[in-house]
């Protein structure tokens, strides 16, 4: 029985020590090939509430203090032949309810993109019971192709923002 579990448990300390590895190292594109989740398409128009804000201070947008919520921007989810998509998700306890839009925030400050919010996300009442809706989940559009952005929810009916999280790219 031993002699048996000896090729299993090598087996699983090298899954282990693979899995400890460090994130996996930047690669080029094979020649004529699109990297997995770009599309030729382009980047769809920005949300009728946020054309204007484009390129705008965000303080200026918002002047008053970022309120506390609850979220993250988890990833960006697919790029476009002129942007990105990002995702995430966003929740206000003030109001007991999913945050209405997002906005994307470059490091100088100006709003460099916007989105909706009201995605299925079943994982997020799962973690947090204190929050019920399964539709907490947001996209937003950037035509930045590159570097770190900021999220930040629109709440108090467009007065306020906060922040839901940082994202490099």
């Amino acid at each position: 029985m031993r002699n048996r579990l000896v090729p299993w448990l090598i087996v699983a300390v090298a899954a282990l020590a693979l899995a400890a590895c460090d994130k996996p190292k930047p690669r080029q594109a094979r020649a004529g090939a699109a990297p997995a989740g770009t599309t030729a398409a382009r980047l769809p128009a920005p949300a009728a509430w946020a054309a204007e804000m484009v390129g705008k201070p965000m303080g200026q947008l918002f002047p008053g203090e970022l309120k506390p919520c609850v979220g993250n921007t988890d990833n960006l989810e697919q790029k476009y032949s002129d942007g990105v998509k990002i995702v995430g998700w966003g929740w206000d306890p003030a109001t007991k309810a999913a945050i209405a839009h997002v906005i994307l925030v470059d490091l100088s400050g100006l709003v460099a993109g916007a989105g909706e919010t009201g995605l299925a996300r079943p994982d997020v009442p799962a973690a947090k019971p204190q929050i019920k809706d399964p539709n907490t989940g947001w996209a937003a559009y950037t035509r930045r192709t590159a570097g770190p952005l900021d999220a930040f929810g629109v709440i108090d009916g467009g007065k306020s923002l906060c922040r839901l999280g940082h994202l490099e790219f």
